[in-house]
């Protein structure tokens, strides 16, 4: 019997992950996502650490990364969404996986982590840190219907028009791969998006490389890409993850068709959902959220947690930066 909680190579949590069902590889916690996301920083490590006993198990895939100025490091979700992943564990074995998964956090002098937790899969079960709902996120059933009818009024509307107007939808072109970062980066500088979302090339290639990754492009009559957005499709759901649209394409409703061409592919691939998330934050009528909503039939909540691993290391560090505890949120609050 193993007692023990490991790290493990990508080769190894791969291989757990595609034993799942398919309900549960969800792309955004695939270790393959996990990896390419670390890309976006060079001081994080994609960390992949696994409990067994038999053929249960339970996997807990986190970026890990040294604090500044310490000896210690934390561990922490990738961009978007976390949260372990575990199978043929009852309430119990949940426990002592946790427990093992304490102690190797000791030897790797992790200090503490915060988790995101993916709404799709509830995945905070049994997390024995501290839990948090954070705000309501949008997705849209895709595995039946007609797809347009299920819209509001008005999101309908607006993907009417965009066709009516000569809008062309395309999919998985070289060129559209090879041109979204800078589209990508362009749009985030058009909308004075924070330094954070402008990801280099780096990050965009193992990102793209990934067999789940696919792009989509509206076009508009003159031939100007218009919108653009990266999805991530799974064996039963696909994730919106990134998208930028220009001006003159928010005019002519160009960020709904590319929704709704997302939602009609993952139709055809017989997907059953379409994860569009959440707002900028966790105020209810976000305006973001809206807009997601307004293409979605059901609804979830997003949730965070935390868990402290090394409680005096975890002091001195709010002794060291009084200001920084005392005002942020955060539990990294030591993290730019």
């Amino acid at each position: 019997m193993n007692t023990e909680a490991a790290r493990v190579d990508q080769v190894h949590a791969q291989c757990l992950f595609d034993s799942l069902p398919e309900a549960m590889q969800v792309p955004t916690l695939s270790p393959a996502y996990v990896a390419a996301d670390a890309r976006r920083d060079p001081t994080l490590s994609p960390c992949y650490l696994v409990w067994s006993d038999g053929s249960a198990w339970l996997m807990h895939s986190v970026h890990e990364a040294r604090i500044p100025g310490r000896e210690e490091s934390d561990w922490q979700s990738p961009y978007g969404y976390g949260g372990p992943l575990d199978a043929g564990l009852d309430a119990r074995d949940l426990a002592r996986a946790w427990h093992a998964l304490h102690a190797l956090a000791h030897e790797r002098r992790i200090v503490a982590e915060f988790v995101r937790f993916h709404p799709l899969l509830g995945n905070e079960r049994g997390y024995p840190g501290t839990v948090q709902p954070d705000r309501s996120v949008a997705m849209l059933d895709v595995s039946s219907g007609d797809l347009l009818g299920r819209y509001s009024g008005r999101a309908r509307t607006a993907v009417r028009k965009a066709l009516k107007d000569g809008l062309q939808l395309r999919s998985q072109s070289t060129d559209a791969r090879a041109k979204f970062p800078a589209f990508y980066r362009a749009g985030m500088a058009q909308i004075g998006a924070d330094a954070f979302y402008r990801f280099d090339d780096g990050y965009f290639a193992a990102l793209l490389s990934m067999p789940a990754a696919r792009v989509f492009s509206v076009i508009g009559t003159d031939g100007e890409t218009l919108a653009m957005g990266l999805f991530l499709f799974g064996p039963r759901v696909a994730e919106y993850h990134l998208s930028a649209t220009t001006e003159s394409g928010r005019r002519a409703n160009a960020t709904n068709l590319l929704l709704h061409g997302a939602a009609c592919a993952a139709q055809e691939c017989g997907l059953r959902l379409l994860y569009l998330g959440g707002g900028t934050n966790a105020d209810p009528d976000n305006a973001l959220l809206r807009f997601k909503q307004s293409h979605a039939t059901c609804e979830a909540t997003f949730s965070y947690g935390h868990r402290i691993h090394d409680t005096a290391a975890y002091a001195d560090l709010q002794a060291a930066l009084p200001e920084q505890a005392r005002e942020s949120r955060r539990v990294l609050f030591y993290r730019s």
